[in-house]
């Protein structure tokens, strides 16, 4: 069984503001993430509770993420410039 996505409203609306091409990167590794959420951050930090973020880039995009193994979902949080 897949986790499902669930996407904060702040990267909802960043992702309705973009231009098609990026958005459809985004999408593309938002589908990744899906089908491997471990395996598609390129690096991770730690947030102030302790908890394991995954940042995952997409062309100049980064998407901020952890995964919720007890209820099965990928939370993605963030999205900001990948240089950030």
């Amino acid at each position: 069984m897949r986790y499902q996505i669930l996407l904060s409203l702040v990267v909802v609306t960043f992702l309705e503001r973009l231009p098609a091409k990026s958005r459809k990167s985004l999408r593309d590794l938002i589908q990744r993430i899906w089908e491997d959420p471990l395996g598609s951050s390129n690096a991770t930090e730690y947030d102030r509770n302790g908890r394991v973020l995954h940042i995952a880039i997409a062309g100049e995009y980064a998407l901020i993420y952890w995964v919720d193994d007890a209820d099965r979902h990928v939370k993605v949080m963030e999205v900001h410039a990948a240089d950030r």
